[in-house]
């Protein structure tokens, strides 16, 4: 019971310092980058191309796909962006957001992630010194990223499970198209309760990796947490203009159809999977699920991205735009009457604000 007990507590320990390590590492590039980051997403998204390449290069960087969502939704709701590119940016998110599956594939088990997370910490701690160059806020970017490696290796040893231990997974697996859409919920609550696709996939690579959780119900729980990564993008959404639900309602429609259709065709491309990266799952499962996202997300994006004004207009059909709101794009400068009375009040407010003024520095 004690060692239950242990497990469960390192492992919500482990994947807060993840949360917080990726927190930090979006943080620091944000303060890093300054204005520039934001400029960027409505100075090159003019067409559906460059706003795919937008959403991918700023998810990639910032390393959160909620980040750059809540950033378009905020966008539109400013009319700084149209709809069209708001939907060009969020595809372009999806794909920015599997960088972080590559990074845990390739190095989280390959070397000493707390050997590597040490210097990193060093390194940026050394840079917050140093205003005077302009590099210290940069500096959260490397601490970031030696938390997030230091808590890869602290979940890798909280979630080294027995895989007779788990083995009620396997019944999952057992039960065919229902066990794959009871993986797909599992992903969805996950991380629309931790706010993170990228930490479910990091917990699902270790969990795959020990060899704890099938091939087939760790493709299926990260096509989930794709359709749970867009709980940022609602929340943002609520109080905002039309236009930024209807962002909101594009990128929800957007990844369950992708994982809808995924799940119908889900053995054929389990299949793809396979085809792409040789040898059997169990060899090498963690490159085979960061593959799966890759090409799950990337495939999606295709498929609709020449649709992109028909799915635009269609949501400007579904979630219409208020009386209070067509008003508001049409206000009507008010001319103040030129008649004595309003000219004798405007001449006093003059007066008396420029008397305060006087008396604030002594004057009179």
């Amino acid at each position: 019971m004690i060692t239950v007990i242990s497990q469960i507590l390192g492992f919500i320990g482990s994947l807060c310092l993840l949360l917080f390590g990726m927190e930090m590492l979006s943080n620091g590039i944000q303060k890093g980058a300054g204005s520039s980051l934001q400029s960027l997403l409505h100075k090159i998204s003019g067409n559906r191309f460059t706003a795919v390449l937008t959403g991918l290069a700023v998810t990639a960087i910032i390393q959160s796909s909620g980040a750059t969502t809540v950033m378009v939704v905020s966008f539109v709701n400013a009319e700084i962006i149209s709809l069209t590119q708001a939907i060009g940016i969020i595809f372009g998110a999806n794909i920015g957001t599997t960088v972080t599956a590559w990074i845990v594939s390739l190095f989280g088990f390959s070397f000493s992630m707390e050997a590597a997370a040490i210097p990193l910490f060093g390194i940026g701690f050394i840079l917050k010194y140093f205003k005077k160059f302009k590099i210290h806020n940069f500096a959260d970017c490397f601490m970031g990223f030696a938390l997030l490696f230091m808590a890869l290796g602290l979940l890798k040893t909280s979630m080294n499970l027995k895989p007779e231990s788990v083995s009620f997974l396997q019944k999952f697996q057992d039960l065919n198209f229902a066990g794959l859409l009871l993986g797909v919920l599992i992903g969805t609550l996950f991380t629309a309760l931790i706010h993170s696709s990228s930490a479910t996939t990091a917990i699902v690579l270790t969990m795959s990796a020990n060899g704890s959780l099938p091939w087939e119900l760790g493709a299926a729980m990260v096509l989930g947490s794709n359709i749970g990564s867009t709980v940022d993008a609602v929340m943002s959404s609520f109080g905002a203009s039309v236009n930024a639900k209807r962002t909101a309602a594009v990128h929800v429609a957007f990844n369950v159809t992708g994982t809808l259709l995924a799940l119908i065709f889900f053995q054929p491309f389990l299949n793809l999977i396979d085809f792409i990266v040789p040898g059997q799952p169990a060899q090498n499962i963690t490159t085979h699920i960061a593959m799966l996202h890759t090409v799950f997300n990337i495939s999606a994006t295709i498929l609709f991205l020449p649709f992109v004004k028909q799915i635009a207009a269609i949501t400007e059909k579904l979630i219409h735009e208020s009386q209070k709101e067509k008003e508001a794009h049409y206000k009507i400068p008010i001319i103040l009457p030129k008649n004595e009375c309003c000219c004798k009040n405007l001449t006093q407010n003059y007066l008396l604000v420029f008397r305060k003024i006087l008396l604030k520095f002594r004057v009179l």
